[in-house]
């Protein structure tokens, strides 16, 4: 194993030296590059942290989620960087909201909008907008809690699936997940939550490309080890995707549908990296190799060359994040046959 993660290393340094380089920024940061070949995309300014990304269907932007005052403390919104010239532009007004994306699955070709979870009008709901701004509409409407949030497209753009959110404390969550359709309609539940499976907490769902399978992360109650799981879209056929003693979160899929990518602290590591996993089975392939931050919520490229993720500093866990990619590893993700 240690032989196949130095090979990669070294794959993923080769290919970083010869892809194209970022244009110049404002920022001299934008553009830095780490020792495992990541090279960093966004420079927030002050305090604010820049996490979540989700590719564009044609792979030319990222839509993301800034929070103004650190690592997941809000107000926050969403914003879209344009990955050729570096230029970031704001999103959703700007309001004193929560507005915030999930990797993944966020952005969806056949709708047309990105879908996100808002409190604007004052409960955690299920929102969508275009990307030139314009068309912001609720998809669901209700009084909270629970919380409705962490939602992704089917690929159809027909259903959203989302986390519920049962507003307790974060040892004591029970969330679950749900579907509804994009006009808020046929409002499912799929996992757990308080009197169903009470005793876990499922989170972060995301849809597969071809519709056929649903990913999620879970714990036992009041347990950090969490791990990756997939059902079907009726919530039947649960399944492991992660068996290790590890805390796996973040999960998204690559556009094959092949395999996923995700945050792990895999083999004792002090600082969670991006892993990828073969859906099918075999052993999880390390992407990034910092030893000083933690790097999650990763997404990948539709052209299946790039990983985007988030990464901020270990030794404060309130310390502000920005956005980088690497290049995803080759031959590890094959169409399933």
């Amino acid at each position: 194993m240690k032989g196949q993660i130095r090979v990669l290393l070294l794959v993923c340094l080769a290919l970083a030296a010869c892809a194209p380089s970022l244009p110049a920024s404002a920022d001299e940061n934008v553009g830095q590059a780490r020792a495992d070949g990541a090279v960093r995309l966004t420079a927030p300014p002050g305090r604010a942290s820049d996490q979540n990304p989700a590719f564009s269907p044609d792979g030319t932007r990222l839509v993301f989620t800034r929070f103004e005052n650190g690592y997941n403390r809000g107000p926050a919104a969403l914003f879209l960087l344009t990955l050729a010239t570096s230029q970031v532009a704001r999103l959703t007004p700007a309001e004193d909201q929560d507005n915030v994306n999930l990797p993944g699955a966020a952005w969806n070709d056949a709708a047309g909008l990105i879908v996100f979870a808002s409190d604007r009008e004052e409960t955690d709901d299920l929102w969508s907008i275009r990307p030139d701004g314009s068309g912001l509409g609720r998809v669901t409407s209700h009084s909270g809690p629970p919380w409705y949030i962490e939602p992704s497209w089917s690929p159809d753009g027909q259903w959203v699936v989302f986390e519920m959110d049962n507003a307790m404390p974060d040892d004591r969550q029970q969330g679950s997940i749900w579907k509804v359709r994009a006009d808020g309609s046929d409002l499912a539940q799929l996992t757990g939550g308080p009197g169903v499976g009470a005793e876990y907490d499922d989170r972060q769902p995301n849809w597969s490309p071809a519709g056929d399978r649903i990913l999620f992360q879970r714990r036992v109650e009041g347990n950090d080890d969490w791990k990756i799981y997939t059902m079907a879209p009726d919530g039947s056929d649960i399944r492991p995707a992660t068996t290790d003693p590890s805390s796996d979160t973040d999960a998204s899929w690559s556009p094959n549908g092949a395999c996923i990518v995700y945050s792990s602290d895999f083999s004792g590591l002090e600082m969670p990296n991006i892993f990828v996993l073969a859906v099918n089975g075999g052993q999880p392939v390390r992407i990034t190799f910092s030893v000083t931050a933690e790097d999650s919520a990763p997404s990948w490229s539709p052209d299946g060359l790039w990983i985007a993720f988030e990464s901020h500093s270990g030794q404060d866990e309130n310390s502000p994040a920005s956005l980088w990619r690497i290049a995803a590893p080759e031959n590890t993700c094959a169409a399933i046959e």
